[in-house]
């Protein structure tokens, strides 16, 4: 039997949502599912890994990687330059493995244009009041940055209609669970298995 050709799984959410954390525990779930390595042009820090944590390269390369089109997403953060190389996730999919990019709205716009069969899946918080609360530890307090970062939560979650399932984040280890729920009965769906049907005598 032919394995199914892997999809993307985005996962995105506001500043201080818990991506991470809901990211991690994800992955530690038993799926068949890798999480997605970005190039970046920012230097390596202490114990981080090149090909693991990221693909490390210099800004020319990674403007030669955006002018032939070898980059799925990509953006300009703090000066450096962040991207998804496009082969690296065609790899995946060929292998038959999902991959987890955990990027923001911009980069799932991207993904969508690309990957229409994708799952996104965007996370909430429980409230908003809880949302600043994070926000408020995070920054340590800095008032004119928790209005700001909480006014860009806002507009952020205002995409929130760009993606397949909303997933709230009041329990991290819950909202894992839900994500992987929703991964494998995406697994199941008749669309993905057409390989496994071809291979039966079922479809043409």
């Amino acid at each position: 039997m032919r394995s199914m050709r892997g999809i993307p799984v985005v996962l995105s959410g506001p500043s201080g949502v818990g991506k991470g954390t809901v990211a991690s525990l994800l992955m530690n779930m038993g799926l068949d599912m890798i999480r997605s390595v970005s190039m970046t042009t920012r230097p390596p820090r202490p114990g981080e890994r090149e090909g693991v944590d990221y693909f490390f390269t210099d800004p020319a390369a990674f403007e030669e990687a955006i002018d032939r089109n070898q980059l799925v997403e990509w953006a300009k953060v703090y000066q450096h330059y962040y991207g998804t190389p496009k082969h690296f996730l065609e790899k995946q999919f060929e292998l038959g493995h999902d991959a987890l990019l955990d990027i923001d709205v911009q980069g799932a716009a991207a993904i969508l244009t690309l990957y229409q069969e994708g799952i996104f899946i965007y996370l909430l918080p429980p409230s908003l009041e809880e949302l600043r609360r994070r926000l408020h530890s995070r920054a340590k307090g800095e008032g004119d940055d928790l209005d700001f970062r909480f006014n860009q939560a806002l507009r952020e979650m205002r995409f929130i209609e760009m993606y397949d399932y909303a997933v709230i984040n009041d329990d991290p280890q819950r909202a894992a669970e839900e994500c992987r729920a929703i991964i494998q009965s995406n697994r199941l769906r008749v669309e993905r298995r057409k390989p496994w049907l071809r291979d039966l005598g079922l479809l043409t």
